[in-house]
């Protein structure tokens, strides 16, 4: 069903007659789409294409194909997106759903899996297909991608995010002035020692809950083995009682 209604999607795309400039930078079904409130496909033709409304304001990496469902529901087919600001704002991918109450996130399609940023976001939430929950912090990423034989969403670590990839894409994005960009990926860069000094602490806090974790149940499969071998030396005593004792 999933992989029909995105074929349903491309066709829409694709395939259907649309009626554009040729110096247009992206591509809308239905015509002028954006201007409503209806099911709007939109295609980033070799530029980046760039939306801003009061409660909105996103931007997608150039050869982008994104579907707006509704004002706070979007769908990123292929491509990179950027959601600088969305009010209770939603992102559906292939392998799960996005979702901030004010956006600060990148969804970046990287083929089989689905890389995810949160650069400001103040509480960017990943549901995975499996119904998994998962927060992200702010400075981290990481990445998801479809379910394994057990029919689970296999996902990445935590990691802070890699500043070298993200600061050429957000430079090729950015619509402010060049002095403003600057101030703001010096920032950035300051404060990227401090997340991976709490990278460091969040493995060490995974590794010593798994320890934990392997030592209780460690604990519980030795008590069960006690209690087994008291529970055979009860019956051994009673059998022993009524062979022997009577």
């Amino acid at each position: 069903m999933k992989y029909g209604y995105q074929l349903l999607i491309f066709l829409m795309a694709f395939q259907l007659e649309v009626r554009v400039r040729a110096s247009a930078e992206y591509l809308e079904q239905p015509s002028r789409c954006l201007q409503g409130q209806e099911s709007c496909a939109i295609q980033s033709i070799g530029e980046a294409f760039h939306l801003s409304q009061k409660a909105l304001k996103i931007h997608a990496e150039p050869d982008s194909l994104l579907v707006r469902h509704s004002p706070q529901n979007w769908r990123m087919i292929k491509g990179g997106l950027w959601v600088e600001h969305g009010d209770d704002f939603e992102v559906e991918t292939l392998f799960g759903y996005v979702r901030s109450a004010t956006g600060g996130f990148w969804v970046l399609d990287k083929e089989d899996q689905i890389l995810i940023r949160n650069v400001g976001g103040a509480d960017v939430r990943v549901t995975l297909r499996d119904g998994k929950i998962l927060d992200l912090p702010d400075g981290f990423q990481f990445w998801i991608s479809g379910l394994n034989s057990q029919g689970a969403s296999e996902y990445g670590m935590l990691e802070p995010i890699d500043i070298a990839d993200h600061l050429a894409r957000w430079n090729a994005l950015y619509r402010g002035t060049k002095e403003d960009f600057l101030k703001e990926a010096k920032l950035l860069k300051q404060k990227w020692p401090l997340l991976v000094e709490k990278s460091s602490f969040i493995y060490k806090t995974l590794a010593e809950r798994k320890i934990a974790s392997v030592a209780d149940q460690l604990k519980k499969e030795r008590e069960q083995q006690e209690r087994l071998a008291e529970e055979r030396k009860r019956l051994k005593q009673l059998y022993h009682q009524r062979v022997f004792e009577r």
